[in-house]
Formats: C-alpha cells, structure tokens, sequence
C-alpha cells in the first residue's frame, strides 16, 4: 500500500457515502410522500438517475489528470473555462456551505455527547470538532479507515432493516398509486413534484472526489467509486421508501416520526428506538467525518491562487487548510450562527454541480486536449446530453432553494436531524431575504480574498505555472 495514497475503492465510496447516507435516511420517505403518494419510490429511481449525470460529470474529470488535484470544481472549471478567477470563485461557494454543515453536525454529536458526560453542549462540540480535525490531522489512510468502520456498519444495519421490514410489506398499500385526486388528474406534475425533492438527498456525494489525491491510481478508481456510490445511495433510499410505503398505510405516514426505522422495527418486532439510537449516531459520525474532506481539499486547491493552502505538516498536525476548516466551522459554533451558516449550505453546493455538469458540456470544444485525456471519454453529443440534464439537476435544486424556506428546503437533505440544535425560526424565513444574500455575501468575500492574494503574489513575486501544466504530458 502506498503511503502517500492510502485509499481504494471502499474508502472512496464510504466517503461518498457518508453525506447521502446521515441520519435522515431513517425518517425516509419523509416529506416526500406528501407530493408522490404511493408511487413515491419512482420517484427515487428518476432522482438518482438525475443526480448520475452530474456524477458522470465529475467522473469524466476525475478520470483525466486533473484527479491529481485537489478541489476538483476549481480545477475543472479553471482549466475548461481558462479562468483561475472562475474556478475560484465557482468552488468558494461550497467552502463556505460544507463548513455550515460540518458545524450543524458537529453541533448535533456535541449535543448528543454532553447527554452522558458532564459537559455542555457548546464545550462537547468543540470537543467533538477536535475529534474529528484530529483524527483527519492523524492522515487520510486514518480519516479513510475510521470512514470504513462507521459506514460500514451503517450500511449493514440498513440492509438489515430493509429485509425485515421487505417481510412485513402489504401489496394492498401501494393500491392505487395514485389515491387522491390530486394525483390522478396531475400523476406526471406530482411525480415531478417529489422527484425534485429527492435530490437533496444526495448532497455530499462529491466527497468522494475530494479523495482522488490519495487514493491509488484515482482516474480509474474514483470515478468508479462515486458512480457505485451514488447508485448506493439511490438503492437504498428506493429501498426504503418502497418497504416503508408498503408497511406503513400512505395516509398514515404523516404521523411516523421516523417512517422507515418504524418500518424496519415493525418487522423485526423491537422498539424502534432500539434501531435509532446506535443507527443515528452511526449515520451523523459519518456525514461528520466525511464532511471533513470537502473544504479541507477545496482549500487546498486553491493553492496556485493563494500560495501555501497546500502546505503539507508532519502526521498529527493540522495542515493549513484543515486547521481553517476547523477554525471556521468552531467559528460558527462560538458564534451560535450555525442556522445561518445553512442558509448557505444548499446553494453553494448546487452552484457548484451546476458548474461542473456546464463544464464539461463544453470540455470537448473548449479544452479538446483535456478531453482526449480523459479515461471516461464518451461521444461528444452525449456528454454534452448528460451534461445538460445534470445543469437542469442543479437548476432545479437552486429553483427550490430560493422559492422554498430554508427549513422546508433543509428538511428533504439526509442530514436533516442535525437542523434540531437550530432554531426553528431561524430557519423558517423568506430564502430572498436570507439565502440569497448569503450566497452574494461570501462571493464578496471571495472577491476580496482574489484580491488579497494577488497583491500577496505580486509582492512575493509568485509566478503560475500555465492552466495546461496540470493536463498536458501527464498520463
């Protein structure tokens, strides 16, 4: 095993794992089945699909020799575009929103932990973000085996509850599908309706890109580990919404709490609590951990626009990048701004798919040399086809985002019990007032960190190398 790159497949997808599978998955099909009634899982089905192509998007840079660098938004929108200003400030958006998130769930463990030891909730979240910053200091062949043994539980206890509850599934639920007259006369509007909303879902699957620098050979493993992974994610969520529906009664899903572990627990005949309690933690420790990797690496990325973010230290250390990312999420914490920290979370992310799946639409055209290098080279018409269904993917998303409350539009993520440690009311604002001006504000901030950094370069004398260099005479 190289000790440089320490990571394979399995680490690669528990990582891209970690995000779509948090402890929402056990409330699934929640708020869902509200918009597509019995036939909920079709919807499920069309959303993973929908969210494939914007993984195929970042599968196809992944294979080419930009996996050798860290921030993969940056660097494929950099190089396709031929703007370091674009890439950056395409990819500082999801910086800021997966720091949000990093403190939402680190706030939630903390939370959790100050209920057995005798400590506040504050204090047991620095200590829990200590945690976790350290053991990503302690190196990626550590932070990717912790992944392993969290997730990997996870994912047999899922499987486990979706036997179980498969035993207890009444055919009669699903009859008919579309039981309102809502549904039946708009079954298409419906459909589309809810698969819309299962596509929060999946947010964090890129964390699985953000591992390529150390994993072994990443243009042939990580573009397969984030496709498998975000099929996983889509398998179990149809999976559970399927068994769920078909146990508990449609109508009667508005009352469960946790619609899918009740399920599980009526067919296992235990408590479910007795399937929340270990599963939960499961499931939050490892949208924790695997959250780490995202602005840590993105922060990284940046580094030929502001010189030393790729600083290595020695193991146990904090490097720079890692050391902002857990300064900026302790910031939020301290600062008691986690709820709105979030109203970034969403729209930074999606603006960075939308950005990824444009560009490689236009990667054959603009950057050909590019394109020939990569191992996932498909037909030019039809990657510019999948392209732009993952554009109108994250279109979508972001239509949501600033049409909906930042409460209704957090509650379809899988992260969603982690919103518990902030106040409703925080949340329950109009996203014109409160997520867009969030998103403009940390571009401004942005803009101004640009700015910065080049009168430091200028100073310094700091030269770049061309945008080419990271592609061209690399194999």
């Amino acid at each position: 095993m190289s000790l440089d790159r320490p990571l394979g497949v399995r680490h690669v997808v528990a990582v891209a794992l970690g995000l779509p599978l948090g402890a929402g998955v056990f409330a699934l099909p929640h708020g869902v089945e509200n918009l597509g009634g019995p036939a909920t899982p079709v919807a499920y089905v069309v959303g993973t699909l929908a969210v494939c192509s914007v993984a195929v998007a970042y599968a196809v840079y992944l294979s080419s020799p930009l996996a050798e660098c860290d921030g993969l938004v940056y660097a494929a929108v950099s190089r396709t575009w031929g703007s370091r200003r674009l890439g950056f400030l395409a990819a500082w958006p999801a910086v800021g929103a997966y720091v949000a998130v990093l403190a939402a769930l680190v706030a939630a463990l903390g939370r959790s932990l100050a209920g057995v030891v005798p400590l506040s909730p504050t204090v047991s979240t620095f200590v829990v973000l200590a945690v976790l910053v350290a053991i990503h200091a302690l190196g990626p062949d550590v932070a990717g085996r912790a992944q392993l043994y969290v997730v990997g539980p996870l994912v047999a206890l899922l499987v486990v509850m979706a036997l179980a509850a498969l035993l207890a599934v009444a055919p009669d639920n699903f009859s008919p599908l579309f039981p309102t007259p809502t549904l039946r006369e708009q079954p298409l509007a419906a459909l589309g309706a809810a698969t819309a909303a299962t596509l929060f879902g999946f947010v964090g699957f890129d964390a699985g890109a953000a591992v390529s620098t150390v994993t072994r050979d990443p243009r042939r493993t990580v573009p397969r580990a984030l496709l498998l992974a975000v099929v996983l994610a889509g398998a179990v969520a149809v999976a559970a919404a399927f068994v769920t529906l078909g146990v508990i009664p449609w109508p009667r899903l508005v009352f469960a709490a946790a619609p899918f572990a009740d399920a599980a627990a009526s067919g296992l005949g235990v408590e479910t609590t007795l399937l929340l309690g270990p599963g939960m933690l499961l499931a939050t420790l490892g949208a924790a951990l695997a959250t780490v990797w995202l602005p840590t690496r993105a922060i990284r990325g940046f580094a030929e626009v502001i010189p030393g973010a790729d600083r290595d230290t020695r193991p146990g250390l904090p490097d720079p990048a890692l050391a902002l990312t857990g300064l900026l999420a302790g910031a939020v914490v301290a600062l008691d701004a986690v709820g709105q920290a979030l109203y970034l979370s969403l729209a930074g992310i999606f603006v960075g798919y939308g950005t990824v799946a444009a560009s490689v639409a236009v990667l054959p055209v603009l950057r050909p040399t590019l394109y020939r290098r990569c191992r996932l080279r498909l037909p030019a018409p039809a990657l510019a086809t999948v392209a732009l269904v993952g554009v109108a993917t994250a279109a979508v998303v972001l239509w949501q985002v600033f049409a909906l409350d930042p409460a209704t539009s957090l509650g379809f993520t899988r992260w969603d019990p982690a919103l518990a440690v902030v106040d409703e009311a925080v949340l329950v604002r109009d996203p014109l007032s409160t997520v867009l001006p969030a998103l403009l504000l940390w571009e401004l901030v942005g803009v101004a960190v640009l700015a910065v950094a080049a009168d430091y370069r200028a100073d310094r004398g700091v030269e770049r190398p061309p945008l080419s260099a990271a592609y061209e005479g690399r194999e």
